[in-house]
């Protein structure tokens, strides 16, 4: 079980997939929160590579509009919503799917895409960025969200600015459009 970090589900528990999900230390959610926090309100949010969907929810805890979670694993999509009915939360949609899968079914841009792959799939990062760019999925002022050990190659030229985070062997970095 993960604690939310703040927001109107603060303290609130939220399950995790027991295989192949490590999921985001409670204070780097809370700092990532801290970081997006003036575009989080009415925000659409994309979470690919759920897991448990807790960066997400965290999001939607803190004002977002609407949250997209995806995930390959069958079993963290069962998971994400079985939180998401738990905090009776109905703004939030889950994906079953494959990230390039689900990218080519969105028609609506998003103001923070969350991306947290599993860490040895480096090349993942810069491939959902350029599929959401070619896409025209990132808002004007958006923001990207990656989280990572090791640093992934990134074409970042399409975005204005970035800030990057350390706390302990995590890594986050945020692109804004």
């Amino acid at each position: 079980m993960l604690k939310v970090a703040g927001g109107k589900y603060r303290s609130r528990q939220i399950e995790v997939p027991p295989n192949g999900t490590v999921p985001t230390k409670s204070m780097v959610r809370e700092a990532i929160a801290n970081a997006l926090l003036p575009i989080i309100p009415g925000a659409r949010v994309l979470d690919l590579f759920a897991g448990s969907g807790a960066l997400g929810i965290e999001m939607l805890s803190r004002g977002a509009k609407e949250a997209v979670f995806v995930d390959h694993s069958p079993e963290a999509a069962r998971i994400i919503t079985s939180n998401l009915v738990l905090l009776k939360e109905t703004n939030g949609k889950v994906l079953c799917a494959d990230f390039r899968s689900a990218i080519e079914s969105f028609d609506a841009p998003f103001d923070i895409v969350l991306l947290d792959p599993p860490y040895a799939e480096l090349s993942w990062y810069d491939d959902a960025i350029q599929e959401l760019l070619q896409r025209n999925l990132l808002k004007e002022g958006s923001a990207v969200m990656l989280e990572y050990e090791q640093e992934p190659t990134l074409d970042a030229s399409s975005f204005s600015r970035s800030r990057s985070y350390r706390y302990g062997r995590t890594k986050v970095t945020i692109l804004w459009r």
